[in-house]
């Protein structure tokens, strides 16, 4: 019964004491836990900043939509066709005008 038990040892080759090997295993979970929670806000932080950047791509592309979609008003051709209209009833009033005198 009598079984050895090899102690754990440290990097430098020192063999540690069962206090110090617990000592050490408590320091590396408290470790663990404080990265695992800074992980966490950086996660958090990430996803908030995700959300914003979708936000902001979004309204961009409706802006962008809008600068692109024709403007109902300029897309009617009423405004040039009146244009044109005006512009030869002037011509003909002119032309008419001349060939009277």
């Amino acid at each position: 019964m009598s079984e050895h038990w090899d102690e754990p040892k440290e990097e430098d080759g020192l063999t540690l004491g069962p206090e110090e090997a617990l000592q050490r295993e408590i320091q590396k979970s408290k470790t663990l836990k404080v990265d695992r929670l800074r992980l966490r806000d950086e996660i958090e932080k990430l996803k908030a900043e995700k959300n914003h950047l979708a936000e902001k791509n979004q309204q961009l592309k409706e802006r962008l939509t809008k600068l692109r979609a024709p403007d109902p008003e300029k897309a009617t051709p009423f405004p040039r066709n009146t244009l044109v209209f005006a512009l030869l009833s002037g011509f003909l009033a002119l032309l008419w005008l001349m060939t009277r005198n």
